[in-house]
């Protein structure tokens, strides 16, 4: 299965930065879930902390297509957000993701592992990114544009007059 994943030597004495770009081939099924435009791309500082952890530390940016919430019509729109990823190598078979701490994404992996694999933590940080309420042109002033003819906008309802008389008729009793 495809992941989005970032290489951690096995022997990490110095600080690395690396820039790391996932492409839709990478992990298509996640691309498309987060309606991803182009390439993803990570900027991280991978720090070690003693024998068998290490922190990285970065910004991931890419272009998602949303809908304004407004016109209803799809934009695009870049975004960089932070992450924080703790890993930690333990005598396990397979990967796991400790992701009650909300200051970073805590993760362990099998001790011969020479990566991990962030891909939940990527989708959890583009989701948590989107705006409640996306807007094309935030900028602008929006001005609610109706296709009916000016004299149908100025008609008043039926209904209204046939309230009022009913009103009327209340009040005069």
């Amino acid at each position: 299965m495809p992941t989005l994943r970032i290489d951690i030597a096995h022997t990490l004495t110095e600080s690395e930065e690396r820039r790391i770009v996932w492409s839709h081939a990478e992990s298509a099924e996640l691309f498309d879930e987060l309606h991803l435009v182009g390439d993803l791309v990570a900027q991280v500082l991978i720090c070690p902390e003693g024998d068998s952890k290490c922190l990285v530390t970065g910004t991931i940016s890419g272009v998602q297509t949303l809908t304004c919430s407004r016109t209803l019509e799809e934009f695009e729109s870049p975004f960089t957000t932070e992450m924080v990823v703790e890993v930690e190598r333990l005598p396990i078979g397979q990967q796991e993701l400790d992701d009650d701490d909300d200051e970073a994404f805590a993760y362990k992996i099998p001790q011969g592992q020479d990566f991990v694999d962030v891909s939940e933590c990527v989708r959890q940080l583009v989701i948590l990114q989107e705006p409640q309420h996306p807007v094309k042109n935030p900028d602008e002033e929006f001005i609610f544009v109706t296709n009916k003819p000016p004299e149908e906008e100025s008609a008043i309802d039926p209904r209204w007059e046939k309230l009022k008389a009913l009103k009327q008729k209340l009040e005069s009793k």
